[in-house]
């Protein structure tokens, strides 16, 4: 059996960083580990720091989707004008209902420059 995923990177309101998925859909075999990257580029030249809000649907899938590594776990600092690769491990459940055939994740990316205290450190 196979499950497709597919990835979405949206920017919240006034982020100014590039935030796309390296691929933007998967094919999976439940039980399998999964490793793909997000990319995340600061434009600006003043250090940032971002955080990555996940979301699945179906939300029943939430459950069955396991990240085991995630750049959404942590912030995310960035310097001036540089780029980062952001990981992310995953494993869908073989318990996952078998009429759902597709799972999406999207993550939207916050600036959290401010709430960081702006102690930005180079990755």
């Amino acid at each position: 059996r196979t499950v497709t995923v597919q990835f979405v990177a949206t920017n919240n309101a006034g982020m100014p960083w590039e935030f796309a998925p390296a691929s933007t859909m998967m094919k999976v075999n439940p039980g399998a580990v999964n490793n793909t990257v997000f990319f995340a580029r600061n434009p600006l030249p003043n250090a940032m720091v971002a955080q990555a809000i996940p979301s699945i649907s179906p939300a029943r899938a939430a459950e069955y989707f396991h990240k085991t590594e995630c750049f959404c776990f942590k912030q995310q600092p960035l310097d001036g004008d540089s780029s980062a690769e952001l990981p992310l491990q995953f494993i869908v459940d073989q318990d996952l209902p078998r009429d759902i055939g597709t799972i999406t994740l999207s993550y939207t990316i916050f600036d959290v420059t401010k709430m960081a205290g702006g102690a930005v450190a180079a990755r």
